[in-house]
């Protein structure tokens, strides 16, 4: 029996595959990169197409790159980006429009209607959720309100993952995690559609699949024509896939109530596994994509959390960028050098990491932005550098706690991607936390866990547990008491600054527009 699984993520700027074996060794990989349409101002839209052209041209490139027979693959899985508003079809399943993807702002007349006629306690009383621009059913509404020419074509709205599933197989299909994360039609509690807060919303149930699956249940296998355009063999069993956050969750082996999984890259996602619904209306809730019937996820993040980093060595940073081709160091290992050398805390620094205007969960803020608190003439790059890093793990703590205020246990931190390869960073985090923290410097991400449910869905592989098998970690990182206890008090000055700075926020946006 073949043993080589692949697993394919959709990313907001990037899809990427990846070939593993049956021991979770690495054969091959590839990616590619595209951009998100911005039409307007916090518009954010991407045409579906883009996506399985990419799938398709990684999955080719792959298997050139490993050598193998495509026959040779015994499952694939595909996750994505959170897809938002979903992809409106008609009945031929051609794309309408391009998908509103999770970061599109737009539905706010959307949301203050909802709040007005529906209420935030009923929404999230029947879906788990609350009301927010950020979520698809809100996105689907303004399609409804401001496209009615595309609404009245809909057949089905489809996710990501799904609508190329759908172009590789030809069966339709939707997984818990993506239809519980659309928010406002689906109790993941409960497993069931909302149909009478849909029927409120104007949302016809038949705009989705009848059945919903588990993520790694095989929901089709490919044709010939998805063999011709993707370069797998035809027959090869296409598993559900799912939510890329919780699939990196999966990923990095956080299957465990009470296991937190930090995603540090250009934002931040932290999320929260349970075995039990712990839900908070300030957290992103639905299924997770392993034991999907009887394990959660909750989410929590932060926007512009590596961006923020980006930000200031693009800015200030061009010594930094001049010496790392002289040193052979990253700029932003140098940046790190510097910030070593300012003790924490950053001599009285604080700084707000949201600087995109605006802020998901656990804020729910659509005014909040960046803020640099507590600046003297004693204080140098370094020490800004570093109270940028603080304000991120300040951050990070604010959706730790709001996940602890509802009874979510916080048995063990992982924390991963990009940012996380800075040891100065990790260490700012784990301070901050005040708890031990497990760093994955190999991480894949979630087309790991798309080749572990790949496995798992065609039954070569033993369970989910196996994923611990695959890893190894690479460092556990000790809280410092001294540098905690004094990471304590500035933690609650920055709650508190951000609270006394609402209205603030509020008039600053009115002014700008």
């Amino acid at each position: 029996m073949s043993s080589l699984f692949l697993g394919t993520d959709i990313g907001t700027s990037a899809t990427k595959t990846v070939l593993v074996n049956a021991e979770g060794k690495e054969i091959a990989n590839a990616t590619v990169e595209y951009g998100v349409l911005t039409p307007k101002t916090g518009w954010a839209e991407q045409w579906p197409d883009v996506w399985f052209n990419a799938v398709c041209e990684t999955i080719k490139e792959v298997i050139k790159k490993a050598g193998i027979d495509p026959r040779d693959i015994a499952g694939y899985c595909i996750s994505s980006l959170y897809g938002g508003s979903g992809i409106p079809c008609d009945k031929e399943m051609n794309p309408l429009r391009p998908c509103l993807i999770w970061a599109d702002r737009r539905a706010t007349e959307e949301c203050k209607w909802i709040r007005e006629k529906i209420g935030e306690e009923t929404v999230f009383k029947e879906t788990c959720n609350t009301i927010d621009p950020y979520y698809g059913y809100t996105k689907m509404l303004w399609i409804k309100r401001n496209e009615p020419h595309v609404w009245n074509k809909i057949y089905q709205f489809v996710t990501p993952n799904a609508y190329c599933i759908y172009k590789l197989t030809g069966e339709i299909s939707v997984d818990y995690s993506s239809i519980g994360n659309y928010g406002g039609i689906f109790n993941p509690k409960e497993k069931r559609f909302a149909e009478s807060l849909m029927s409120e919303l104007g949302i016809p149930r038949s705009f989705f699949p009848e059945k919903i699956s588990m993520s790694k249940d095989v929901v089709g296998e490919v044709t010939s024509k998805g063999a011709e355009l993707s370069g797998l063999a035809k027959g090869t069993p296409v598993c559900a896939g799912g939510i890329d956050a919780p699939m990196s969750a999966l990923g990095v082996g956080a299957l465990e109530d009470g296991e937190l999984a930090m995603m540090l890259g250009t934002s931040t996602c932290n999320g929260f596994i349970q075995d039990e619904p712990r839900f908070s209306r300030k957290m992103v809730n639905y299924s997770h994509v392993a034991y999907d019937d009887r394990k959660y996820y909750s989410f929590a993040g932060i926007i512009t959390a590596g961006y923020c980093v980006r930000w200031f060595r693009d800015n200030f940073g061009s010594i930094e960028n001049s010496l790392s081709k002289e040193l052979g160091l990253s700029s932003y290992s140098i940046l790190d050098l510097e910030a070593e050398r300012t003790p924490p805390g950053s001599n009285g620094l604080i700084f707000l990491p949201h600087m995109m205007v605006g802020e998901r969960a656990p804020w729910w803020d659509e005014y909040v932005r960046g803020v640099l608190f507590g600046l003297t003439l004693r204080h140098t790059k370094a020490h800004i550098f570093r109270a940028v890093l603080e304000g991120v793990a300040y951050a990070i703590r604010y959706c730790v706690e709001t996940a602890r205020e509802v009874g979510i246990p916080l048995k063990r931190a992982i924390l991963v991607n990009g940012g996380a390869k800075s040891r100065l960073w990790r260490k700012i985090i784990t301070d901050v936390l005040n708890m031990d923290v497990e760093y994955l410097a190999s991480s894949i991400g979630a087309p790991y866990g798309d080749a572990l449910l790949a496995g798992v869905g065609t039954k070569t592989l033993k369970g989910y547990e196996v994923i611990r098998e695959w890893l190894s970690s690479s460092e556990i990182i000790k809280p410092d008491p001294e540098a905690s206890l004094k990471y304590e008090k500035l933690y609650r000055i920055y709650k508190r600054l951000y609270q006394s700075l609402e209205e603030e926020f509020k008039e600053l946006k009115a002014i700008e527009t």
